[in-house]
């Protein structure tokens, strides 16, 4: 009986539970294992650190940015290039402003310009972006010469001259060349004194006239006058009632130079110059009152001061 009973108990020693406990398997077999964790995303090669990749054959997109440069105050002027894409429009306060093909482009502020103007480009693609432009003011000097004697504007034979005149300057500025010498640093066009400067109010006498549209520079009758950059020219002439002898070179994209009272012409109209290049001789031609060369800067129908440019060119 002993032995039965003994038996019984090594029987139940050994079974799977005891008493409904769970018995620890003595050589239990290894755990399954845990599920790794998921790799990565592995990225897309981008030639940079960071930075998603680009379709195959797609170029990196560069951004819309207006370069500004030059003299921002009252009857200066600016140099800039359009980059980030095809331009189709630059516009100065709302006017249409003359560029180049790589977006490049010439602008000048009025003399009497307000404190902010607006630059704007339209792009190709129809975006546009937007720069505002401070204008620095300038208190201009008066300049007083003596008094007008003789009334010869009220004829209505100098009427019928003058206008033809006009006309002859105004359609030599019409056209819109391609020429670059507006990228040049501009020189002086004659050595001398500046014997009256840009934007002067003027009086004869008592009497207030426009204000001065150019740089008089004071040099002996026959001295040199020169191309102060590149460009063609588009009218060259005598006996105009206030300039006298006339020079007008198309420096492109709109900019004009005028040289005035020469007291001799050397070149002709549709001559091309360089920069540096002899135009002519100054003289006291048309209403002057001593010999001196005027140089005067006209761009899309705005006169602006001729010594900003050479200031950015020294």
């Amino acid at each position: 009986m002993r032995v039965v009973a003994l038996v019984a108990l090594l029987a139940a020693c050994t079974s799977p539970t005891a008493h409904g406990v769970d018995v620890v398997d003595a050589n239990p077999a290894p755990p399954p294992p845990a599920p790794s964790a998921p790799a990565p995303p592995t990225p897309a090669h981008s030639g940079g650190s960071g930075s998603p990749a680009l379709p195959a054959g797609k170029a990196p997109v560069a951004a819309h940015k207006i370069d500004l440069s030059g003299a921002p105050v009252q009857g200066g002027y600016g140099r800039g290039q359009a980059t980030g894409g095809e331009v189709a429009q630059i516009l100065l306060d709302g006017e249409a402003v003359p560029f180049s093909d790589e977006g490049r482009f010439f602008i000048a502020y009025q003399r009497d310009a307000p404190p902010v103007v607006q630059l704007q480009v339209r792009y190709a693609d129809g975006t546009s972006i937007d720069r505002p432009v401070e204008i620095a003011d300038v208190a201009f000097p008066e300049s007083r010469l003596p008094p007008i004697t003789q009334r010869i504007e009220a004829s209505a034979d100098f009427q019928r001259k003058r206008a033809e005149e006009v006309s002859r300057i105004t359609a030599s500025r019409a056209e819109r060349s391609d020429f670059e010498g507006w990228r040049d640093d501009f020189t002086a066009p004659a050595e001398g004194r500046i014997s009256g400067v840009f934007g002067s109010q003027r009086f004869y006498g008592d009497e207030a006239r426009s204000p001065h549209g150019g740089l008089d520079i004071a040099a002996p009758e026959g001295a040199a006058v020169s191309a102060p950059a590149s460009g063609r020219v588009v009218l060259a002439g005598g006996g105009y009632s206030f300039e006298g002898n006339l020079v007008i070179l198309d420096h492109g994209l709109g900019l004009f130079s005028a040289f005035l009272h020469l007291s001799r012409i050397d070149v002709k109209e549709g001559d091309v110059l360089a920069q540096g290049d002899l135009i002519g001789a100054v003289g006291a031609t048309g209403r002057a009152t001593g010999a001196h060369l005027h140089w005067g800067l006209w761009w899309n129908g705005v006169r602006f001061d001729p010594a900003t440019l050479l200031s950015d060119a020294t």
